[in-house]
C-alpha cells in the first residue's frame, strides 16, 4: 500500500518533460514557419506587381464598328461609324488608310465633317469616349453584283490593326444606301407677292440614325428660305431622321418685294455627317404691273399765282417687275388752268426704277386765292395710277400792300369827312 504513491509520482515526473519538450518543439516550428511565410508573400508580390504595372502600360488598341456587314444598291453610299479604343496607359496618333477597293470605287475618313487621315488615341480610351470617326464608302452605278471585302487600317507606334468590312451590292435593295431628299412639284410660280412651299421628303437609307442640317443655295439677295417639319409649326435648321425612315418637311420660300419676272433656280440641302443630299427647285416669278405717280419728295402740296407757270418735279415709279413702255401723262385742273408736261409720254420705265417728269401748272388769271386739286394720270395700256396735287393760289405781296395803303387812305378820308361835319 505504501509503494503506490511513489510509482505514481514518478510517472507523472517522466511525462512532464516530454510534454514540455515536444511544446518548446512545436513552438519552435511555428515561429519559424511565421517568419519565413510573410517573406516568401512579399517577394510573391514583389514579382508579380512589375508584371501588373507593365501589362497596363502596353495594353491593346482594338479598331471596331457596330455594323462591320452592309448591303448597297450599285451607285449608292454608305457610311461606317467607327471606334477606337486603348486599354494601355501611353496616348498614340494612328495613320488611317484602307485597302482592297475595287476599282471605281470611293472611300474617305470623316471626323466630324472634315477628311481625315489621322487620329489621335487617348490613354485608357473607352468606345464612348472614342473621337467622331466614320468612313464613307460609295460603290459606283456599274458595280456587279456580288459580295466584296475591304479592309480598313489604323498604324502608328505599336499599333497595327485592321477592320474588315463586308459589303453586299444588291440592285434591288431600297432600304440601305444613300439617302433621298424629293419633292413631287419642284417648279412653281406665281407673282412677286406669292410665298411659295415646296413639299419635300426626306430619307434616311443608312444603317444609323441621323441628324441632318438644312439650308438653301443660290436664293437671291432679299429672298428667305425657311424649313418646318410636318410635326411642328415651327422652322428649323436641322432634322432628327431615325435609320430607314422618312422625314416630311415643307421648304418655304419668300421671294423680295422688288424681285423682277423670270425664273430663279434655288438648291435645297440636306446634309449629315458623310452624306450631302441635294433637291433642285425653281421659283418662276410671273409679270406683275404696278405704277405710282408722286414728287420726289412725297409733298402733294404747293402754291401758284394766278397766271404765273409753277413747275413741279413728278415721280413716276415703277413698283412692279415687269419693265413698262409707252406711258402717258394727262391732267384734270380747274377751268381755264393750262397744265403741260417737258414730255407727255415715257417710253420706258424699267422694272423698280423711276422716271422725273416737271409738270408746268398755270392757274387762271382770275382764279380767286384758294386751294385747287389737279389731278395727275401716268398711264399706259396695263396699268395707271393717280397723283392728286393741291394747289394753293395765292396773290404777290406788292398787290397786299397796295390793298393795305387804299384801305388806310380811305379809312384816314373817313376819319376827316368825320371831324369836319361833325362840329356842325
Amino acid at each position: 500500500m505504501e509503494r503506490r504513491p511513489k510509482i505514481m509520482e514518478k510517472t507523472r515526473g517522466g511525462m512532464t518533460k516530454k510534454a514540455v519538450r515536444s511544446v518548446c518543439g512545436l513552438l519552435a516550428a511555428g515561429l519559424l514557419a511565421a517568419a519565413v511565410m510573410p517573406m516568401h508573400a512579399a517577394a510573391d508580390e514583389e514579382e508579380a506587381q512589375p508584371q501588373q504595372i507593365t501589362e497596363a502600360e502596353a495594353g491593346i488598341v482594338t479598331f471596331s464598328t457596330d455594323y462591320p456587314g452592309v448591303t448597297i444598291k450599285p451607285g449608292g453610299t454608305s457610311t461606317f461609324t467607327l471606334y477606337i479604343t486603348n486599354t494601355g496607359s501611353e496616348e498614340t496618333t494612328v495613320e488611317l488608310s484602307a485597302e482592297d477597293l475595287p476599282e471605281g470605287w470611293e472611300g474617305s475618313f470623316k471626323g466630324s465633317s472634315n477628311e481625315v487621315s489621322m487620329v489621335h488615341v487617348g490613354a485608357y480610351q473607352k468606345k464612348e469616349d472614342s473621337p467622331s470617326l466614320s468612313y464613307s464608302l460609295t460603290v459606283p452605278e456599274d458595280t456587279k453584283e456580288d459580295i466584296y471585302t475591304i479592309s480598313l487600317n489604323a498604324k502608328g507606334g505599336d499599333v497595327d490593326e485592321s477592320l474588315a468590312l463586308t459589303v453586299k451590292v444588291d440592285a434591288e435593295e431600297k432600304k440601305i444606301g444613300a439617302g433621298e431628299f424629293s419633292t413631287d412639284y419642284a417648279q412653281q410660280e406665281g407673282d412677286s407677292g406669292t410665298k411659295f412651299s415646296y413639299t419635300t421628303t426626306l430619307t434616311n437609307n443608312s444603317g444609323e440614325n441621323m441628324t441632318y442640317s438644312l439650308s438653301a443655295e443660290g436664293a437671291p439677295e432679299g429672298w428667305t428660305v425657311t424649313f418646318t417639319p410636318s410635326d411642328t409649326t415651327t422652322a428649323t435648321s436641322s432634322v432628327p431622321v431615325d435609320a430607314g425612315a422618312s422625314s416630311t418637311i415643307k421648304a418655304a420660300i419668300v421671294p423680295a418685294q422688288n424681285v423682277t419676272a423670270g425664273e430663279y433656280p434655288i438648291t435645297l440641302v440636306a446634309a449629315c455627317a458623310g452624306e450631302t443630299l441635294e433637291l433642285p427647285v425653281t421659283v418662276k416669278i410671273t409679270g406683275t404691273y404696278s405704277l405710282t405717280a408722286t414728287t420726289p419728295t412725297g409733298n402733294l402740296s404747293t402754291s401758284a399765282y394766278a397766271g404765273e407757270t409753277k413747275d413741279v418735279a413728278l415721280s413716276i415709279q415703277n413698283t412692279g417687275n415687269i419693265d413698262l413702255t409707252a406711258v402717258s401723262l394727262k391732267a384734270q385742273a380747274s377751268t381755264d388752268w393750262e397744265i403741260t408736261f417737258d414730255q407727255d409720254t415715257i417710253n420706258e420705265i424699267p422694272a423698280g426704277e423711276s422716271a422725273e417728269v416737271t409738270a408746268h401748272i398755270t392757274p387762271a388769271k382770275d382764279a380767286i386765292l384758294g386751294d385747287y386739286v389737279t389731278i395727275i394720270t401716268a398711264s399706259n395700256d396695263a396699268v395707271s395710277s393717280d397723283c392728286a396735287l393741291r394747289i394753293s393760289v395765292q396773290n404777290h405781296t406788292s398787290w397786299g400792300i397796295a390793298a393795305v395803303a387804299v384801305i388806310a387812305v380811305l379809312v384816314l378820308g373817313l376819319v376827316l369827312i368825320i371831324r369836319r361835319f361833325g362840329r356842325r
